[in-house]
């Protein structure tokens, strides 16, 4: 909130990975001037090709979308011990307390196990952590939870929400993108830090001819080093009216 407010932000939103136990709280601290989304970002997968999708204007008390990201939580935390296992098995020990430390409340990912191997003086940075040790192409590789993309656009539409396929030049497969608007998604994220300007101009132009609703974010998560901070990145009053509207049109059906 008070990065918000520091860089002059009047509508924002917490869009943590696969929960949304931020929100409350968030919203508690929300003052006169600025104005609060809630969302969530959900993670899928196509075979090894992760797919996020943002949900905004989410009924975050939504029992059926708790119970969802609860189960979701329990795999990441199982997922995040099996990797330490596999890591013990070549010596190099960290234990599961120290990373849960270094979560905080956010979801048990990946990154947190690169904070903590740098903390810990295996690798020099997050960067060196996943190239060596938590790619997709390392030993210690534990696969995610099997969600199509298709799936959590039905649990952010059934909860009230607005599914935006977040960073669509990351996923890097236009057919993709195309078979996830005939799936139900309302909106592409055109402004991201990894989009270049050529990104931004191919999603822009794909977004208007499709009558997509478009967003734009920092990503920011808050990790030490990183390039990407709050503000850097995002999209103008006239894209945040036009998803108004488009909650307004969806509460009237």
């Amino acid at each position: 909130m008070e990065a918000c407010r520091e860089c002059g932000i009047k509508v924002f939103s917490i869009t943590d990975h696969d929960t949304v136990s931020g929100i409350e709280e968030a919203m508690s601290l929300v003052t006169d001037g600025i104005e609060m989304i809630p969302a969530v970002e959900m993670s899928s997968n196509i075979i090894d090709l992760d797919i996020h999708i943002l949900g905004y204007y989410i009924d975050h008390r939504d029992p059926h979308l708790i119970t969802y990201l609860d189960a979701f939580k329990q795999h990441r935390i199982l997922r995040i011990k099996r990797i330490i296992e596999k890591l013990a098995r070549d010596g190099i020990l960290l234990e599961f307390e120290q990373i849960k430390a270094v979560a905080q409340n956010c979801s048990l990912g990946r990154p947190h196990i690169a904070e903590v191997l740098v903390e810990n003086g295996y690798v020099k940075s997050i960067n060196e952590a996943f190239v060596h040790y938590l790619g997709y192409q390392s030993p210690y590789y534990e696969p995610k939870k099997n969600v199509h993309p298709r799936d959590v656009i039905k649990i952010i539409l059934a909860c009230g929400g607005i599914p935006v396929i977040a960073h669509p030049g990351i996923i890097n497969n236009e057919r993709i993108v195309y078979d996830l608007i005939m799936a139900g998604a309302m909106g592409l994220e055109v402004w991201h830090p990894d989009h270049t300007s050529r990104n931004q101009q191919h999603f822009y132009e794909i977004a208007l001819k499709n009558r997509l609703l478009m967003t734009g974010g920092s990503d920011c998560h808050g990790r030490r080093g990183s390039y990407v901070s709050i503000g850097m990145t995002g999209c103008g009053r006239t894209e945040v009216d036009l998803l108004k509207e488009r909650k307004a049109s969806m509460m009237r059906t």
